[in-house]
């Protein structure tokens, strides 16, 4: 029996066959060319290559062309198109930019503000300020005013109903397929990327207690990945139950979008303009644009230097302005090389920073000195700068009364910081602020002890209830509690020894209230905390200057703590005990050792490189232990 020749490819095929392949493979082709035409950005640079066009519209500033944007960005084959989206093949303007995605320049009152009345400019900072420098100024007199209209500038990755970080759109963009598709996963697993930790906080009591930001108004719940950027109102029904006033779903939308502007997308850490360079992107981000990049208040320079008190860029970057630089910063040391990216990758920053990465010496010593259960920043932190009181009460929010206005622009400095101890009984500084909500229904008891806000140890923040009260005139139920926000910047020089060694702990407020509503003039005002062995509270506390409330304001709608300024009190024991003895001991060896030191740094100055870094290593190990005597009188080998 033979086996019959299988046939060919050939003999399977007829006209009919190969004419439907044929138009197949031209379909193919085609939806390919058309796709490949669509996403081109042809008629984007044909436009914005064109100066004498662009002069003709009146818009020269936006001339560009790939190979500016290529040196800018640093992303050779990236198109228009990728990053703005819109039509880049359309001829007529209108259609040209359907769609395209912009810079959201967001009002006082978190409304958008439209770009040809507010920026009309191309993006580039302006003005001495450094913390406002992005933000549109009008030239007048040869300078430049800041618009108080215009409360920040958000980067295209926003969504611009919510104002929060839109995956959406990123996906789009920047995770688009050959760009970096990866790194947006990777972000939107993070606490950063999800906003984990101010979406968790659903009310004003649960489940964490109350908190300087306020419950999430109307945002979307915690998830385990960021997916959308809308609103939810499952929080806002909670909070109106609990509240004695009305609070409409709108209400909470409109504080909920101010809220937003705060958190971070993939843009507000590495996009990075600068004079002459609005495309400019920075594969590391610097500290400023951990701080907001020049668009005031936002970022970390609202969690950091506004609420917990801290600066490391220092000066324009500080709140109050003019505070000093952390002494990292002032060396080129950025935030990232001491938090840098952790597990989950994009966005997912190390919080806890270790300084015997650098300091091994010197952290040695101290972990087997007299002060071994001192964090470091319990000696080198001086001053905690930003809000030093807050209020949430009545206002006017987005046109419309609301009754959760945040009256936070107590501005000031209080020093040196309180130390308190950790849940490991380690002392670390912190910003203790009186802080105060009005017209809350449930009465709420005190709180038993310091209360950590996150159980696992995800932060060392803190807080204390003191409970709802009445007796004024209006906006009765007041809940009180007690701000304990961890501190650790700015590093400076070590606070004396007196400052810690004494019967109480004493930290000393001066404020300025320069809020744009409740008063018609801003005032002045002070108070102590005070911390022993038996509480921790707010004593004197008093404004310095007068307070004219506007008309149809109340004092307590924005100044309750004139009616309440003796019920901030923690009982239990904050006291920093101190074996006299010894104290006299140590301190006699202190003042010893820095006299000798005063003279062997003026020898140091004549050191070569190499051998002035060991002596230096050599003098933060001597001062850090002042058991070891070997450790100080080896100083001297330098110099023999």
């Amino acid at each position: 029996m033979f086996l019959k020749r299988p046939g060919t490819i050939s003999s399977l095929l007829n006209k009919k066959i190969i004419f439907i392949l044929l138009i197949q493979a031209i379909i193919v082709i085609s939806l390919s060319g058309y796709h490949a035409w669509r996403q081109s950005s042809a008629e984007c640079i044909r436009c914005h290559s064109d100066l004498k066009k662009l002069a003709e519209l009146g818009h020269p500033e936006f001339y560009i062309t790939p190979e500016m944007v290529a040196e800018q960005s640093r992303h050779s084959t990236a198109e228009c198109r990728d990053c703005h989206l819109g039509n880049g093949r359309a001829t007529d303007k209108d259609k040209a930019h359907q769609g395209m995605l912009k810079m959201l320049i967001i009002g006082d009152e978190a409304e958008l503000k439209p770009r040809k009345t507010f920026y009309p400019s191309s993006l580039q900072p302006t003005g001495p300020n450094r913390l406002f420098e992005l933000i549109p100024k009008m030239a007048i007199d040869g300078g430049f005013r800041y618009p108080y209209e215009v409360r920040t500038i958000l980067w295209h990755d926003r969504n611009p109903e919510t104002y929060n970080f839109d995956p959406e759109l990123a996906q789009k963009t920047c995770g688009r397929s050959g760009c970096h598709p990866e790194q947006l996963q990777q972000f939107k697993t993070t606490i950063m990327g999800r906003n984990f930790r101010q979406r968790t906080m659903r009310t004003w009591l649960d489940p964490y207690g109350p908190h300087n930001c306020g419950p999430s108004f109307a945002d979307l719940p915690p998830s385990e990945i960021l997916t959308a950027a809308g609103f939810d109102y499952a929080n806002t029904e909670r909070i109106r139950q609990d509240l004695n006033l009305p609070f409409t779903s709108q209400q909470a939308r409109d504080k909920q979008r101010i809220c937003n502007t705060c958190h971070a997308g993939c843009l507000d850490c590495h996009f990075a303009p600068r004079a002459g360079q609005p495309h400019r992107f920075a594969k590391t981000p610097k500290s400023e644009s951990c701080s907001g990049f020049g668009r005031g208040s936002m970022c970390h320079s609202g969690s950091m230097e506004s609420r917990r008190g801290e600066t490391y860029i220092g000066t324009d970057y500080a709140i109050p302005s003019g505070m000093e630089s952390d002494v990292h910063y002032k060396n080129g040391i950025e935030c990232m090389v001491c938090h840098p990216t952790g597990k989950k990758g994009m966005g997912d920053m190390e919080r806890k920073a270790d300084c015997q990465d650098c300091h091994i010496a010197i952290e040695k010593a101290h972990a087997n000195s007299i002060h071994k259960n001192l964090d470091c920043a319990a000696c080198h932190v001086n001053a905690l700068g930003g809000y030093q009181i807050t209020i949430w009460g009545p206002g006017f929010f987005a046109d419309t009364q609301n009754p959760f206005y945040k009256y936070a622009l107590y501005y000031g400095v209080q020093k040196p910081p309180i130390l308190m101890k950790d849940r490991q009984g380690v002392w670390m500084p912190v910003k203790i602020m009186p802080h105060a909500v009005g017209n809350i229904k449930p009465k709420v008891s005190r709180s038993p002890s310091v209360q950590f806000r996150w159980p696992a140890g995800e932060t060392k923040d803190a807080y204390y209830i003191i409970g709802t009260f009445n007796g004024l005139a209006e906006n009765n139920n007041h809940l009180l509690w007690l701000e304990i926000q961890q501190a650790a910047h700015p590093f400076g020089q070590g606070r004396t020894c007196e400052s810690c060694h004494q019967e109480k702990q004493i930290s000393v407020s001066t404020w300025e209230f320069l809020d744009g509503q409740g008063t018609e003039k801003t005032f002045t005002g002070t108070y102590d905390i005070v911390a022993d062995q038996r509480a921790l509270f707010i004593r004197n506390m008093h404004n310095t200057s007068p307070i004219l409330p506007f008309e149809g304001y109340n004092l307590s709608d924005f100044a309750s703590w004139l009616f309440l300024k003796d019920q901030w009190k923690m009982e239990g024991d904050f006291g920093i005990k101190t074996d006299e003895s010894r104290y006299r001991l140590y301190l006699e060896k202190h003042k010893t050792l820095t006299t000798k030191l005063k003279k062997l740094d003026l020898k140091a100055k004549q050191l070569d490189k190499k051998t002035l870094r060991l002596y230096r290593n050599a003098r933060g190990k001597a001062l850090h232990n002042l058991e070891d005597d070997r450790a100080a009188s080896d100083l001297e080998n330098f110099f023999n």
